[in-house]
């Protein structure tokens, strides 16, 4: 497992926060996903093997965030 830090831009209030929260909670190789609206990151706990950095930025821009360097 790898921690990694996504830094989220776009988010309008605590419900965005938990939005993208829960839709990177649901992608493939996630174990634990924690978004904070305050700071605008996220941090995720994945599954390197299953997942990566622009396969979970793509799926937040998805829903119309943004998504400012992943994994970096």
């Amino acid at each position: 497992m790898k921690q990694i830090p996504l830094k989220i831009e776009g988010m309008h209030c605590e419900g965005c926060a938990q939005v993208v929260e829960a839709l990177l909670g649901r992608e493939d190789g996630v174990q634990k996903a924690a978004v904070s609206y305050a700071t605008c990151e996220a941090r995720v706990l994945l599954d390197p093997a299953a997942t990566d950095p622009a396969k979970l930025a793509a799926a937040i821009e998805r829903a119309g965030y943004r998504v400012a360097e992943p994994g970096a």
